[in-house]
């Protein structure tokens, strides 16, 4: 004998679905921002403080931005990831040569190394390397490049080639007390700039300097 009437439940398994054509403006009925009449507030060291989207939303995404690959940077592209600088065979002592690597429009690059190569000359050359970073405060101002990696130039020994490597990465600082553990991130504008400069007198041939980055290109999601 049935006691009671049983309720049929639907166990069907179907798709999660979500709306569709939904945006601020249909929330709010149209009305503009300063007459919804509520502000999201909180309480910071005991006192009401305005919740700050841009910490609270925005700067969070700079982890996301990592973890997506649009290209490679490996120093391959001579314009691009790569400057090449000529020292000329006959030039006074403490001329500066420049190159530039700017990260290009649209593009947004992490960075896990950035490397300066000087070959040797064999006449007793020496040569001189710094770069510099145009997002980088420079407090001193003497040259307008932006703030410099190396406190002093760094300089090769005598008819040796010099190779400078300044990493990027949560290990790097094991490696040297001047590596950051940190990718960097380097948005479209930014400037890298490289000096080679001459510490002895250069003969023939020239040297060949060349200024390279290694990381890749993120995706874009902080301006």
């Amino acid at each position: 004998m049935t006691m009671g009437r049983q309720k049929q439940v639907d166990k069907t398994v179907r798709p999660l679905t979500s709306l569709t054509n939904l945006t601020p403006a249909t929330v709010t009925g149209g009305r503009a921002i300063n007459q919804l009449g509520n502000i999201p507030i909180g309480v910071y060291k005991g006192a009401a403080a305005f919740w700050d989207l841009d910490k609270a939303v925005n700067q969070p995404l700079v982890t996301a931005e990592q973890q997506h690959i649009m290209g490679i940077l490996s120093g391959r592209e001579a314009a691009y990831d790569l400057a090449q600088i000529a020292v000329v065979a006959a030039d006074p002592i403490g001329t500066a040569h420049v190159g530039t690597i700017t990260v290009p429009t649209g593009e947004l690059w992490f960075v896990n190394a950035v490397e300066g190569f000087s070959p040797a000359n064999g006449a007793g050359s020496q040569v001189g390397y710094n770069w510099y970073c145009s997002m980088w405060t420079d407090r001193v101002g003497a040259l307008g490049h932006g703030q410099a990696f190396h406190g002093a130039e760094q300089v090769s020994a005598v008819n040796t080639a010099q190779t400078v490597t300044d990493d990027f990465h949560y290990v790097g600082a094991v490696w040297a007390v001047t590596n950051k553990p940190v990718m960097l991130r380097l948005p479209a504008g930014t400037v890298l700039t490289a000096i080679f400069s001459t510490r002895t007198a250069i003969s023939t041939p020239a040297i060949a300097c060349t200024f390279s980055v290694f990381g890749y290109i993120g995706k874009m999601l902080v301006a």
